[in-house]
C-alpha cells in the first residue's frame, strides 16, 4: 500500500519551494504569498515594458515569451493559492479509490507512480537547464559588456531584450529601475532567479500532477471495463457485482468532474497563451537563425509544446477510455439478465456514452486540438519566412491575425466534436 500513500509525493516535494504544504503554517503561508507576489510583480513589469514599446515589435519579442511563461505559471499556481483544499481533497479521493483495488490491480498504479516519478525528474531537469541557460546567458553578457566597455556592467536574467536587426547586439533593460548599483543588482538578480525557479517548479509539478491523475483515471476506466465484461448474469452473484461496478463507475466519474473543474483555467490559459508564445518564437527563429540564441528559443519552444502535449494526450486518453465503458457493458452477456437488470444496464450505457472532456472555456485538451495548434504555428512560421522584410506593425498584425485564426479553428473543432 506504500504506492497509495506516496501518490503525487514526487510532485508535491518540488512545490515545497513555493510554500505549498498540506499542513498550514505561518512560514509556509508567508512563502506562498511571497511567491505569488513575485510572479505578479514580474508579470506587471513585463507588461509595462510591452505596452510602452507596443509599436516596436522587435523590442518586445524577447519580453513576450517571459511574460507568457509567467502568466502560465500563475494560472497553475492559482490551484494551490486559492483552492488548496479542493486539490488535497482530490488527492485523498484518489488514494481512497486505490485502497479498494486488489493486489493485482495495485501493480498498475505502482508502475504509473514509478513512471511519473521519473518523468517529474526528467521534466524538472530539462526545464532547469532552460532556466539556468537564461541565467548563465545574462552572466556571460554582463562579463562581455564589462570587458568591451572597460567598466563593470551588470545584466540580470530575464531583464533585458535584444534589439533584433541591429549590427551590434544592443540590449535594453526591461525593468523601469536602474540596477547597475551592486546592491540593487544583487536584489534584482535574486528576484529574477527566484521567479525563474518558481515558474519551473510550479509548471513542472502541476503538469506531471495532472499527468499522474489522468493516468490513474485511465487505469480506473480500464478496470471498470474489465469488470463489466466479466459479469456473468447466469450466476447468482452477478447482480451484487453489478451494483459494485456501477458504484465504482460513479465514483470515478465524480473524481473526473472534480479534476476537470480544478484544472479548467490551467488548460484554457495554457493552450491560449501557447499559441501566442509559439508565434513569437517562430518570428525570433527567423531573426536569430544563425546565432546561439536559436538554442535558447528551441528549448523554450520544446518545453511549452511538451506542456500542451501532456494535457492534450491525457485528455484524449480519458475521453477514449470513458467511452469504451459502454462497449464493455455491451460485451457482457446482458441478454441473460432479468428485464429490470437490463434496464439498469441501459442506464449505465447511456451514462458511459457521455465522455469525459478535459476542457477550459472553449478549449478542449485533446490530440485534435494539439494538431490544430501545431498546424497554426507552422502556418505562422511559413508566413513569416515568406515576408522577411515586413515592419514591426505588420509583424504584430500578422501574429494577431494568426492567433485569431487559431482560436477560430479551435471553435470550429469544438463544433465538429459536438456534432
Amino acid at each position: 500500500m506504500s504506492c497509495v500513500e506516496d501518490f503525487l509525493d514526487a510532485q508535491m516535494w518540488y512545490l515545497r519551494y513555493c510554500g505549498v504544504f498540506r499542513e498550514k503554517s505561518t512560514l509556509g503561508g508567508m512563502r506562498l504569498s511571497v511567491c505569488l507576489g513575485v510572479l505578479v510583480v514580474f508579470m506587471v513589469l513585463q507588461s509595462i515594458y510591452i505596452f510602452q514599446h507596443v509599436n516596436h515589435f522587435a523590442m518586445i519579442c524577447d519580453a513576450i515569451p517571459t511574460l507568457v511563461v509567467c502568466m502560465v505559471a500563475i494560472s497553475k499556481f492559482y490551484i494551490f493559492v486559492f483552492r488548496p483544499a479542493a486539490m488535497f481533497a482530490l488527492i485523498d479521493s484518489f488514494k481512497a479509490l486505490q485502497r479498494r483495488a486488489t493486489a493485482h490491480d495495485l501493480l498498475l498504479f505502482r508502475r504509473s507512480g514509478k513512471f511519473h516519478a521519473q518523468l517529474t525528474k526528467i521534466y524538472m531537469t530539462s526545464a532547469l537547464i532552460v532556466g539556468w541557460f537564461y541565467i548563465l546567458s545574462a552572466v556571460a553578457t554582463g562579463i562581455s559588456r564589462s570587458l568591451s566597455e572597460g567598466r563593470v556592467q551588470f545584466v540580470a536574467p530575464m531583464a533585458y531584450v535584444y534589439l533584433a536587426g541591429r549590427k551590434t547586439s544592443e540590449q535594453i533593460s526591461i525593468f523601469p529601475h536602474n540596477y547597475q548599483h551592486p546592491l540593487m543588482f544583487a536584489l534584482t538578480f535574486l528576484f529574477n532567479c527566484d521567479s525563474i525557479h518558481m515558474s519551473i517548479f510550479i509548471s513542472g509539478s502541476v503538469d506531471t500532477c495532472f499527468s499522474e491523475l489522468a493516468t490513474s483515471v485511465t487505469i480506473h476506466f480500464r478496470l471498470i471495463q474489465r469488470r463489466f465484461r466479466a459479469l456473468d448474469f447466469t450466476a447468482g452473484a452477478a447482480e451484487a457485482e453489478l451494483e459494485a461496478v456501477v458504484a465504482y463507475h460513479k465514483d470515478v466519474l465524480q473524481l473526473c468532474l472534480a479534476m476537470t473543474n480544478l484544472f479548467q483555467y490551467t488548460v484554457f490559459y495554457l493552450l491560449l497563451l501557447d499559441s501566442v508564445l509559439l508565434c513569437v518564437i517562430g518570428y525570433q527563429f527567423v531573426i536569430f537563425m544563425n546565432t546561439p540564441r536559436v538554442l535558447m528559443l528551441a528549448s523554450m519552444a520544446f518545453v511549452m509544446v511538451l506542456q500542451a502535449v501532456i494535457y492534450c494526450y491525457h485528455g484524449s486518453m480519458m475521453y477514449d477510455e470513458s467511452l469504451k465503458v459502454a462497449d464493455a457493458i455491451y460485451q457482457s452477456n446482458w441478454y441473460e439478465a432479468r428485464p429490470a437488470v437490463q434496464k439498469r444496464l441501459r442506464l449505465c450505457m447511456m451514462r458511459a456514452q457521455k465522455p469525459i472532456v478535459t476542457k477550459g472555456g472553449f478549449m478542449q485538451a485533446t490530440l485534435p486540438t494539439l494538431k490544430k495548434v501545431c498546424y497554426g504555428e507552422a502556418e505562422t512560421l511559413t508566413r513569416t519566412l515568406r515576408v522577411p522584410a515586413c515592419n514591426d506593425m505588420q509583424i504584430s498584425l500578422q501574429i494577431l491575425n494568426s492567433t485569431g485564426s487559431y482560436i477560430t479553428m479551435l471553435l470550429s473543432l469544438e463544433t465538429e466534436q459536438q456534432q
